[in-house]
């Protein structure tokens, strides 16, 4: 076996996809591809992405292999990541949406909605830069994907909450968030550039008097001027600043 091909049986034991870019990176030329291809060593699913014959692929497959091959900002984000770590049971494994989320407006590759899989995609505003302790390695479907910690998929939860409906889910999910880690939050809120998302958290981490709010230090928090509007209809927090639903001020709503 040539070193080239134990290379690429190397590769395929940990992805199982390859892109082009990353095969001409380590010396597989496009001719060496169409060799392998012919020979059975590789499938095309699509030009300039190939798996192992009869191998069956995932959107985490894709995942793994822009983030390790290509290099992409894209991380497994908000409630995708929340589920993939056990903390939401909103959220049916079997038929979900993934939410892919980057930091940088990108330009997905086509072939990934080749598939039948349910991806969305956001350039989100939560940070301004993710750091790696930001970023969990998880195995999902047997490939490893960064994921956002369960501190910044809460804020990038909320950062998708624009209506009554959307803040009410969002606000279900909270009441269970009893465990978070304060220093994290901390970090993450202090950096955050998103005037909205920062009041809203702390907006549902004193409705639900969850016990790491006490460490936090809201001072030091940039909170910015002026109403912002969650909602329509609502009705306007005056610590936070935001309208929330009428619910809410009423008590209607079990409060933790």
């Amino acid at each position: 076996m040539s070193i080239k091909l134990k290379w690429l049986n190397d590769q395929l034991s940990q992805f199982e996809l390859l892109l082009m870019p990353y095969l001409n990176r380590h010396g597989i030329s496009r001719s060496h591809v169409q060799n392998y291809v012919k020979s059975g060593w590789l499938e095309v699913v699509v030009s300039g992405v190939y798996k192992k014959p009869s191998q069956n692929i995932s959107w985490s497959s894709a995942l793994a292999a822009l983030q390790l091959q290509q290099v992409s900002t894209l991380h497994l984000a908000g409630l995708s990541s929340l589920s993939h770590q056990g903390v939401s049971h909103y959220l049916p494994m079997g038929s979900e949406t993934i939410q892919f989320n980057s930091i940088k407006a990108i330009r997905l590759p086509k072939w990934l909605f080749f598939q039948n899989w349910q991806i969305e995609y956001k350039c989100s505003k939560v940070l301004d830069k993710v750091y790696e302790n930001d970023l969990i390695e998880l195995t999902i479907n047997n490939q490893t994907v960064k994921a956002s910690v369960i501190e910044l998929a809460v804020l990038e939860v909320l950062e998708k909450v624009t209506d009554e409906s959307s803040f009410i889910f969002a606000s279900e999910l909270f009441q269970g968030l009893i465990s978070l880690r304060p220093r994290k939050l901390q970090s993450l809120l202090e950096r955050s550039p998103s005037i909205k998302v920062k009041r809203l958290f702390l907006f549902l981490a004193h409705y639900y008097q969850h016990p790491w709010l006490k460490r936090l230090d809201e001072g030091k928090v940039e909170l910015g001027a002026g109403n912002r509007q969650i909602t329509k209809g609502g009705y306007v927090d005056k610590q936070y600043q935001i309208t929330v639903p009428l619910k809410f001020k009423h008590g209607e709503l079990e409060n933790g």
